[in-house]
């Protein structure tokens, strides 16, 4: 056998296939390194990342429906306790409204109850000082004389006054002393208290004694005071900053039923029924009054209602999608 052997040729049997186009066979990973190409571990690390992204996507859906859904309940439920608050914010309104109705009426009747119970008073006031209008009160009537002689000594004083009066005309039907008030010194003797039988003979008593000038020195000390009620004499005493501007000023006044102040001045009478309307007269005529206060009792006074009721909206609340 020679060295050289002669070629053998091969011939495709179908000559088209052998100049047909040839498939791209996979290289290797030597080959696409060497062609600039990415590796295999690149591409594993790519198709990691898109299934990382895939992954996460899916979970923040999932989270945001999660978190939809607790949001829609929580919602709910706080609607649904809004409503509560509401329906119970009406009853409670309303009910406060029938209160105010109830306190109203019951204001209304107050008042009326407390003007008849004021008409009383003044009607038994006005009875227990008519049942002394016949009672005259004296001070000033030394411890020295006793009681077996204040009669005679009531008496004297009388005529001393009106010595016109016959003396079967002055008759006293009983007479004594009463209690002294606490804050009095134990030296100021105690006042002395009789009921005169003629009342005629006792306004005449008061009105000589008020204006007489020359009463004997015996009887120099002895002031004439009109009996009256502890009730008047409280309320008399509510007026005593004006009673004494109106003497300060000479002006003339008296008083009336029930306790009222009736003054006289140029030509005209004021009644005053209160120490502010008092006041406030003696201030339009440019006279000041210090230190005085109306003791008038207060009265009930209505609510008004500051509050519109509003009735709660009920709203369905949206299901979770």
């Amino acid at each position: 056998m020679s060295q050289h052997r002669a070629k053998k040729t091969v011939e495709p049997k179908d000559k088209s296939a052998f100049f047909a186009a040839r498939k791209p066979q996979p290289k290797t990973a030597g080959q696409q390194n060497q062609d600039g190409a990415e590796s295999e571990t690149d591409s594993d690390q790519a198709a990691g990342t898109g299934l990382n992204k895939q992954t996460l996507q899916h979970m923040l859906d999932d989270l945001a429906r999660k978190m939809q859904s607790t949001f829609h309940t929580a919602i709910a439920d706080l609607r649904r306790d809004i409503a509560d608050l509401g329906s119970r914010t009406s009853h409670l309104e309303g009910r406060m409204e029938e209160f105010v109705t109830a306190h109203d009426s019951m204001a209304d009747k107050m008042e009326d109850i407390e003007s008849r119970l004021e008409r009383y008073e003044n009607k038994v006031m006005d009875m227990e000082d008519r049942s002394r209008r016949n009672n005259l009160r004296l001070r000033g009537i030394l411890e020295e004389v006793h009681q077996q002689e204040l009669t005679a000594y009531a008496i004297e004083f009388f005529h001393s006054l009106l010595p016109d009066i016959p003396t079967d005309m002055l008759i006293i039907d009983r007479i004594h002393r009463v209690a002294k008030p606490a804050h009095l010194p134990p030296s100021t003797p105690r006042d002395v208290l009789m009921r005169v039988h003629y009342f005629h003979i006792k306004e005449q008593i008061s009105k000589t004694h008020r204006n007489s000038r020359n009463v004997p020195e015996k009887f120099k000390d002895i002031s004439i005071y009109t009996d009256l009620s502890a009730e008047t004499l409280k309320r008399r005493r509510t007026y005593r900053n004006i009673t004494e501007t109106l003497r300060q000023r000479n002006l003339q006044y008296r008083w009336g039923y029930p306790v009222k102040l009736l003054i006289n001045k140029d030509g005209k009478t004021h009644v005053i029924t209160s120490t502010a309307e008092g006041t406030d007269l003696l201030q339009s005529w440019g006279i000041t009054v210090n230190n005085t206060q109306n003791v008038g009792q207060p009265r009930g006074s209505k609510i008004q209602g500051d509050w519109r009721a509003i009735k709660a909206r009920r709203t369905t609340p949206r299901t979770a999608q």
